[in-house]
């Protein structure tokens, strides 16, 4: 059977990506947890040449659009993300002694015996402008939906912000508009 139809994620650079934690479990409980996490995002970036166009940061999973400047690396970016971080926040919650996370994260696995995020991420192409702005608005009203605040500009993890207010938020952002 023939590839005419398939879809080569390689020629493409922008993508909505969702992760979320293992068994939905809010395990950014503080902010100490998202530093984690906004260390991980910049050093990320920086390794594989790319940027967040925009985002929002949950307490039990992410949304956020990326950007390749050069050439898509997804699933090596979102590894290396994912495997650094599941190390560094189980060592968080043990420095916290956060005992009852650390038990519903174990998952005893001979190469594993913690489980941070769920084994796969979803991904879509962002190869139009509408739904670029449709997944923008998507992530910035989600911590609004989840009930966290009443307005999307007031919630510290998004990139909201940015968007509404100009402000700066803790990850660089490529705006919508210089794609």
């Amino acid at each position: 059977m023939g590839l005419r139809y398939r879809i080569r994620l390689e020629d493409y650079r922008c993508f909505f990506i969702t992760t979320t934690c293992h068994n939905w479990l809010n395990l950014f409980i503080t902010d100490s947890y998202f530093d984690i996490l906004y260390n991980s995002i910049l050093f990320s970036n920086k390794n594989y040449s790319a940027s967040w166009v925009g985002y929002v940061l949950m307490p039990n999973h992410i949304h956020f659009i990326i950007f390749f400047h050069q050439n898509n690396n997804l699933i090596s970016y979102m590894r290396d993300f994912k495997k650094f971080t599941s190390g560094e926040i189980r060592r968080k919650l043990e420095k916290d002694k956060q005992m009852e996370l650390l038990e519903k994260i174990r998952f005893e696995r001979k190469e594993q015996k913690f489980k941070v995020w769920m084994d796969q991420f979803d991904d879509v192409i962002m190869d139009n402008e509408k739904k670029l702005l449709t997944k923008l608005q998507y992530i910035h009203e989600n911590p609004v939906e989840y009930g966290l605040v009443a307005n999307m500009t007031d919630y510290p993890h998004s990139s909201a912000a940015y968007y509404y207010l100009q402000e700066k938020v803790r990850i660089p952002i490529l705006h919508v508009n210089d794609i």
